[in-house]
Formats: structure tokens, sequence, C-alpha cells
């Protein structure tokens, strides 16, 4: 049994022994807001989600992240000591951050809690209506949580978003199709390797040369911002920073138009699937899970649904190791003109906080709270693995208080790239310009709650 097979299975043994609990907990979760008081004078708070997929290791009825958070809201309404609560969770699709947070300000559905992933939900902290929570966070609370996480919850000295889990991100390659190309000598079982860029481009023409009609080497797509993310860590893979010491997209150099080129070249080399600047990152999900597609984006949250196909590579990166990246999930507090409301929101924040149940739920990715993560790395799949691999973790978003903006001309750059329409040098200039000037309209619009 390979060391991915031990894993989960240790992970699947550990579910079945709490099956016993399960309808107990379901019951725990079943929807309760606003049965604590129907006074007319109850302070309504509004809790928004994203539609996320999520794992606990020690409750397999749980696969939704909104799941948790219902009951998380549930059991403060139900226990709250101070005015009555009836609180509302609202779901959102991922693509609609814009709309369910700012397209809803100053409405009756405006947020008062936001839980999201930190690459969307920083861009908010810049309108001046995200509130600093550091007079909530006890000594207690910031020992708890790992360093690296409060340094990209803090802006300006201030922290304006609370951690809750991490997810981090790496690349899998489909085993069988590496064994049909003559490439078993690139497989490791039980780690996360690096492979140079050299290796890089041999691994993947060996595969267009080897797979058959309708698969291809790796994932490529370029028709929205959905997925970029990962199109900007593969620009790293010839040296590249990215960045510059401020922040700001530096790709106009050897190396940033160096990895423009390896991936224009990539098409004509049938690296990826055809016309993959009209593609969606759901696209190359689809074709990954069909055995369609030898290399695709994973993380320590998600390898769980592959077994013992697939491998763990990082991206190609500026140094032996190649990089990886981290996607931070965790709350924010809005300030939407109600003291009452804001501080009601912010005992929310406090009672997840202080509350072991409820940081538990945190335990199937990588918990921001060191105790979870004490008491149940362990059974969580390949914990240790990503914790060792932490070294080689990027900043994909570098000091940008607009990361959707920078985004939503990031990724057309990249679609005519890939159909040929502009060159490495052309594409590498129009990134910087574009993307720069998202970031400096940023900058100089930004507000701070005070």
């Amino acid at each position: 049994m390979t060391t991915f097979d031990q894993m989960l299975a240790c992970s699947l043994t550990r579910r079945s022994a709490v099956a016993l609990g399960a309808a107990a907990v379901a019951a725990s979760l079943l929807p309760l807001s606003g049965c604590s008081s129907s006074s007319k004078d109850a302070v309504h708070l509004v809790v928004k989600v994203p539609r996320t997929g999520h794992d606990v290791v020690f409750d397999e009825d749980i696969s939704q992240v909104e799941t948790v958070i219902q009951a998380m809201v549930d059991d403060f309404v139900a226990t709250y000591q101070g005015a009555p609560v009836e609180a509302e969770v609202v779901v959102f699709e991922q693509n609609q951050y814009d709309d369910a947070v700012v397209g809803s300000f100053d409405t009756a559905k405006a947020p008062d809690v936001l839980y999201g992933d930190y690459f969307n939900m920083s861009t908010y902290i810049h309108t001046g209506r995200v509130v600093p929570l550091d007079d909530i966070i006890t000594t207690a609370i910031r020992d708890d949580i790992f360093d690296h996480l409060w340094e990209t919850s803090t802006i300006e000295g201030r922290v304006y978003m609370m951690p809750y889990l991490s997810r981090q991100n790496v690349l899998a390659y489909n085993k069988q199709m590496f064994r049909d190309a003559g490439l078993e000598r690139y497989i490791a079982d039980g780690e996360i390797t690096a492979w140079s860029l050299d290796e890089w481009t041999e691994i993947l023409d060996a595969l267009a040369a080897s797979l058959p009609e309708g698969s291809f080497p790796m994932m490529m797509y370029a028709g929205s911002s959905q997925g970029d993310t990962h199109i900007m860590t593969l620009l790293r893979s010839a040296g590249s920073s990215f960045f510059d010491e401020d922040g700001h997209f530096n790709l106009s150099t050897p190396e940033g138009i160096a990895a423009l080129r390896w991936i224009q070249d990539g098409v004509g080399r049938g690296w990826f699937p055809p016309h993959a600047e009209n593609l969606e990152i759901e696209d190359c999900s689809s074709l990954f899970k069909n055995n369609q597609l030898g290399i695709y984006m994973v993380n320590n949250a998600s390898i769980g649904r592959y077994g013992d196909t697939i491998g763990l590579v990082n991206f190609p990166g500026p140094d032996a190791d190649g990089c990886a990246t981290t996607f931070a999930s965790g709350f924010e507090v809005f300030d939407n003109g109600d003291p009452e409301k804001m501080q009601v929101a912010k005992d929310f924040i406090s009672f997840v906080y202080g509350s072991e149940k409820w940081l538990d739920y945190a335990a199937g990715t990588l918990p921001a709270s060191k105790a979870v993560a004490e008491r149940y790395g362990d059974q969580i799949l390949a914990f240790d693995l990503f914790r060792e691999n932490a070294d080689n973790v990027v900043d994909f978003t570098g000091n940008n208080p607009d990361t959707r903006a920078v985004r939503e001309v990031f990724y057309p750059c990249i679609h005519d790239l890939l159909m040929g329409n502009a060159t490495p040098e052309e594409t590498a200039e129009k990134i910087d310009n574009l993307c720069n000037q998202a970031i400096d309209e940023g900058v100089a619009t930004s507000t701070l709650h005070e």
C-alpha cells in the first residue's frame, strides 16, 4: 500500500469510528437561526459565504463549508447572552463575490459578516467598510493562530481578516499517463517533488507524443479570471520573482518573457487542450477527473478524491524546489452604519474563536489554529507533507489592494498570448502596464476603516 493509500485509509477508518455520533452531530447542524427570539427588536445579522466544498475529518456528513457556517450561526443565536439576534446565512456562487458584497451595500442584504477566500475578500478592506478586529483578538487567540496567517490578515498594522483555514496548491500528475509515456523515473510516491524547466519541457513533450486523441498533457485556460492565479504562478517558471520590491508586476524582464514564451510555445507543441484561451479552470478539472489531462492543479483538501492515481509536484519556479501557493480563508466584519449590529457581528467572531468545537471544523484542510492542527493533524490527509512544503509557498498577491481588478485585466492578456495575437514581449509589457495601473488605482482609492 502506498503512502497516499495509507493516509486515505487512516482517514476513512477514523471517520468510521465516529459514525455512531453522526446523527447527533447532524442534528446540531439543522437550521435554527432566529429561533431564540421573535422580538421585533432583535438584531438582524446577515452572514454571507460562497458555495465551497469542505471536508471535516471527524464528520463525513459535511461536504460544504456553508453547512458549517450555518451551524456556527445557529449555535451563536441560540446561546448569545446579549440582545436577541435573528441571523440569515446567504450563500452565493464563487463567481459572484462582487454582486454579493459590494452590490448589496446600503441595502437590507448587506453583509455584516463575510466568510470567504482572502484573495477575494482583501479587496473589500479598501472600501472602508471592513472593521479592524484587533479589539477582539485575545492573547490566547493570537498565540493559537499560525504567524504566517496573521501576516496575511494584517494591513498597516491592523487585523482585518480572521484566519480559519488555508489550502496549499501544487500540481498533480496522472501516474498512468506518465508510465505510458515512459516517464516512470519522474514518479515519486509520498512526496511533493520538483522538476527543472528543462525536465518540465521533456515531460510535456513526451506526454504530447504519447497521449491518445482527446487527451492532453497539461491544464491551460484563459476564458475568465477563474483560476488565473495558477497561471500567474506558472510565470515564475524561468526564474521571475513576478513582483518587484514594491509589489508591482514585473514581467518585462528576461525571466518573465521567457516564462511567457514557454507557455506560448506549448500551444504549438500540443501541451494544452485545443483553444485553451476559451477554456475555464473547471473545463480542465473535468478533463483531469476523466483521465484526459496529465497535469492539473490540486490542493491538500482535494487530493483524497484521486487516491493513489496521482503524484504531486510543485509549480516550476525560481529555484530547484519549485513553488506552491497558499489560499487562506476566514472572516470579515462590515460596518453598515449600525453600531449594535457591528458589535453583534464581532461577538459572533469572538464566539467562533472561543469555541473549540467550531474551530475543530477546520480540520480537513490546514487549520489556522495550532491547537486544532495538534488535535487532528495525524488524521488530515498528507498534513505533514504540505506543512513541510510551506517553505516553497510564494505570495501571488503582492501588496495589491484590489486583487479582483488586477485579475480582470490579467487573463485577457494570457488569452491573446495563447491565440498568438501577441508576442511574449508584448504580453509582458501589457500585463505590467494594465495590472500596475489597476494596483495604483486601488492604492489611490483605498480607504481603511477608522
